[in-house]
């Protein structure tokens, strides 16, 4: 007996166990390596969780399982040729530490412990833009660019000149653009340590002065009134025909 449990701990020490660490980020997929050797061929794959050893997927005399835990069921994808485990769609629940043990076909058996670290990715800016001004000569715009999270920076990139006045947690963007100019993006990008989300906006300078509206509704309605006046004086005309005709008839009458 305790040759046997000499000889296992000498096969683990000699294979190695490790322990290492995994990032993920809640709502994406992550894969949890089982660090397989290459050339092994696995007849046993145990993915375990918690002390008591869990299974939550298998695969053991080629009968592959990935269903044993219900909050994973419909998550799992376990690869029978690396022994890798695929969890999709993490939740901060899914944050723990892994177990998988292998055997493959010679009989050889090897263990590792993966943390999984979850983290939320940096979500992408809001910006918000403001009509300051319109002219014809050119608009001027603002545009408001803020995040959700905590950031250590904003930086703009445009295509024009700008200028920017930053505040910590938000960043205003002025500019000015000719009303002969063609669509201009803006970008706006929040870095936090090595991470980095962008949002972009596009404006113009559509510029449509008001009296050229009020000229159109002069022209319109002027047209409506000599319309209207021309129609009223058909009108009187056939009526002075008419009253004309009826006089010629009764002096013929009478």
């Amino acid at each position: 007996m305790k040759l046997q449990i000499l000889l296992a701990l000498f096969l683990r020490e000699t294979l190695g166990e490790s322990h290492r660490t995994v990032i993920g980020y809640i709502g994406e997929n992550v894969t949890l390596s089982s660090g397989a050797n290459p050339k092994w061929t696995l007849s046993i794959i145990e993915w375990t969780i918690y002390t008591n050893n869990t299974w939550i997927a298998t695969l053991n005399n080629g009968l592959l399982k990935v269903e044993w835990v219900d909050r994973y069921k419909g998550r799992l994808t376990l690869n029978s040729s690396s022994g890798d485990l695929m969890i999709h769609g993490l939740t901060s629940e899914d944050a723990m530490q892994y177990n998988v043990d292998l055997t493959n076909t010679e009989q050889q058996n090897i263990a590792y412990k993966v943390d999984l670290l979850l983290k939320q990715r940096l979500k992408k800016p809001t910006l918000e833009r403001t009509l300051l001004s319109a002219a014809k000569e050119g608009c001027q715009w603002q545009l408001n660019c803020s995040s959700a999270d905590k950031v250590d920076r904003f930086v703009w990139h445009a295509e024009t000149p700008y200028m920017t006045f930053n505040n910590g947690s938000y960043t205003v963007l002025l500019t000015f653009l000719n009303s002969t100019q063609s669509q201009v993006e803006f970008k706006c990008t929040s870095f936090r340590k090595s991470e980095n989300a962008s949002e972009v906006d596009t404006l113009e300078c559509d510029y449509k002065p008001a009296r050229d509206h009020n000229l159109a509704l002069f022209t319109g309605g002027s047209a409506l009134g000599v319309f209207l006046v021309f129609l009223l004086m058909i009108s009187q005309t056939a009526q002075q025909q008419r009253t004309g005709l009826a006089l010629a008839e009764d002096a013929l009458t009478a």
